[in-house]
């Protein structure tokens, strides 16, 4: 494919759908002309269309705008989903065994290393024997356990030494935030280019037939690149915005990207994303950045940045013409980063509208209406409500109602935007939206039911155009679809199966 080639939008066939019911609509049956890749008619009546256009009966099926994931890490994701996973783990002793029995499994090598993921600790009473000494007893070979939440990891000292760290550094073996992201970093390296992007594109390909068209990439990379490679050789399953860490501002800056802009030789699929900053850590690992102390600690979490220079680097990013992207976990990085956003707008650097902050998962009330005055989006990732309600109670007890407060940010009048932090959640936008109108995994009791939102507003936050509905002159980004999802309950979410994927009036996935 030539460079020419890749500056021009993938050219899509003309399509009309008959016999459709829409989600978002009415009752009745539409008829729906997909032209040059946007919705070019929806209407009740019968079209008169010259011949060689493809005709689709949808027999009473639904169409939908398609789905976002407003939060991924695509290509850890790619290689998560081929490591050992402890998701379902229940102690430190049933992650050990797994360990053992898997060290020598050829499924689980990656270049002479065992990397395990989605360690979930929850109220473990045996979490101290998950050390360096218990993983050095198993092998001596590299093995690496991912902490959910990716702040974290238990490695034992030939995984330690991969980039040059010791025991008398790590006693415990245990990485937290900067040099565990260095070490995923280093891991990544490991598999060769082309499996790396092979299994991303099978990733994509599964997103696509859950109805997924588009993504936000925060990958910790050179995503200019990456993503230009990936298109080269054919990748087309979805739309990507790349984001950009401190690192690799200078790069956006160089190519003269704005925020939206198509990334050249990507046929258009590939545009510049927000600039992500990372204000604190996480809750498992107890260095989200809180306002009070963690149970029987003095300790308050971390927080990344000092005041002025998160400020800083805001500016930088709104100056440079692009969103930000800012993760922030702890009530007290709350408090500082809504802070350092309201300094920047007084100082005539205002954040470009549609900047997020990322997680928000603990927040104090009486920091809502600042937040809602910024103007800026709540990008939240549901499912991490349910994986974290255990931790909640363990190190937020007495705090679990300022915990996910989705109902606070609607009643302000905050937008939301939902995604699934991928790889530490599965990319699965029916399961994210579950949980959000039930805040329960299946079978379980609602986790602070007065947070509870319903189901057009979660819809609403999934799609790709921010609607319930299709609208002629939108994208061609589509989905069909057996159910109404507005009727359906967190089970029947769940269970929903998607029958068709369209990108740009091109068909992605069709069961």
């Amino acid at each position: 494919m030539t460079t020419t080639d890749l500056d021009k939008a993938i050219p899509s066939p003309s399509t009309l759908f008959t016999n459709a019911k829409l989600v978002g609509r009415p009752a009745g049956n539409y008829n729906v002309l997909i032209q040059d890749g946007v919705v070019k008619s929806i209407t009740e009546d019968d079209m008169s269309l010259p011949e060689g256009i493809e005709t689709i009966d949808l027999k009473g099926q639904w169409l939908s705008p398609s789905l976002i994931d407003w939060h991924t890490h695509f290509t850890m994701n790619a290689i998560a989903s081929r490591r050992l996973n402890f998701y379902t783990a229940l102690s430190a002793k049933e992650v050990l065994e797994a360990v053992r029995k898997a060290i020598n499994d050829p499924a689980y090598d990656e270049g002479g290393r065992l990397v395990g993921v989605n360690v979930r600790v929850g109220e473990w009473t045996d979490l101290p024997d998950l050390n360096r000494e218990a993983l050095d007893a198993i092998s001596h070979k590299p093995i690496v356990l991912i902490l959910n939440g990716y702040h974290s990891g238990v490695l034992n000292t030939a995984a330690l030494a991969i980039n040059g760290l010791t025991p008398e550094q790590y006693p415990t073996g245990v990485l937290e935030e900067e040099p565990a992201f260095a070490m995923w970093g280093k891991l990544q390296e490991t598999a060769p280019t082309d499996v790396v992007d092979r299994w991303v594109a099978d990733e994509a390909a599964r997103a696509a037939s859950l109805g997924v068209t588009e993504i936000v990439d925060l990958e910790m990379d050179h995503n200019i690149s990456v993503w230009q490679r990936r298109v080269g050789n054919l990748f087309d399953k979805l739309r990507v915005h790349i984001g950009f860490y401190q690192p690799h501002l200078h790069e956006a800056v160089n190519a003269g990207l704005k925020m939206g802009d198509a990334v050249p030789h990507t046929r258009e699929l590939v545009r510049a994303g927000p600039v992500k900053l990372i204000t604190d850590g996480s809750l498992g690992s107890q260095t989200a950045y809180c306002c009070d102390p963690y149970p029987g600690t003095n300790k308050r979490g971390l927080f990344v940045y000092e005041e002025k220079e998160l400020a800083n680097v805001m500016g930088q990013a709104t100056t440079a013409g692009l969103r930000v992207a800012v993760h922030a976990i702890g009530d007290d990085a709350m408090r500082i980063t809504l802070k350092s956003f309201k300094a920047e707008a007084a100082a005539g650097r205002k954040a470009l509208s549609g900047s997020t902050i990322e997680h928000a998962q603990l927040v104090q009330q009486s920091d809502i209406e600042t937040f809602a005055g910024l103007g800026l989006i709540a990008s939240v990732q549901p499912r991490h409500m349910i994986d974290d309600r255990e931790l909640c109670h363990k190190f937020w007890p007495g705090r679990e109602g300022r915990t996910f407060p989705f109902k606070w940010f609607v009643e302000a009048g905050i937008p939301m935007k939902m995604g699934t932090d991928c790889p530490v959640t599965e990319l699965q936008p029916w399961e994210a939206m579950a949980c959000a109108v039930s805040r329960a995994g299946e079978g379980q009791e609602p986790f602070c039911p007065e947070h509870l939102i319903d189901i057009k507003v979660a819809y609403a936050a999934s799609t790709q155009n921010g609607r319930l509905d299709l609208v002629e002159g939108d994208r061609a980004d589509l989905i069909v679809l057996a159910k109404d999802p507005l009727q359906l309950d967190a089970a029947g979410l769940r269970a929903m199966q998607v029958e068709g994927t369209m990108l740009g009036g091109n068909w992605t996935y069709r069961k």
